[in-house]
């Protein structure tokens, strides 16, 4: 094979694998870029999770907080209940002291 052709064929091999690896550049470039789109789609949906985490843990220390009141105000009604009854005691014993019958 004479040098012409050699370098003729080395030319055409160096136009191929060039274009080829230009194309591989182009395609890992966009490859890159939907790469970075999908970088910013995660960091948004990790603010979006951090947010409704900080609104989750908002709604459960209102409702832990609801939920000491409810307590509290059932123990202070059974301490009311407690000593209502013992007030109607102590007056069903003196109406019976006094008037001499109860619930009259």
């Amino acid at each position: 094979m004479s040098t012409l052709t050699r370098q003729i064929i080395k030319d055409v091999v160096s136009e191929e694998v060039k274009s080829a690896t230009d194309e591989i550049k182009s395609e890992l470039k966009s490859l890159g870029q939907k790469v970075n789109g999908l970088e910013l789609k995660v960091d948004s949906l990790d603010q979006k999770a951090n947010s409704i985490d900080q609104k989750v843990d908002t709604v459960v220390t209102q409702l832990t907080d609801i939920a000491s009141q409810f307590k509290k105000f059932d123990e202070e009604q059974t301490v009311l209940s407690g000593q209502m009854s013992n007030r109607t005691d102590r007056i069903e014993k003196l109406e019976v002291a006094v008037l001499g019958a109860a619930g009259v």
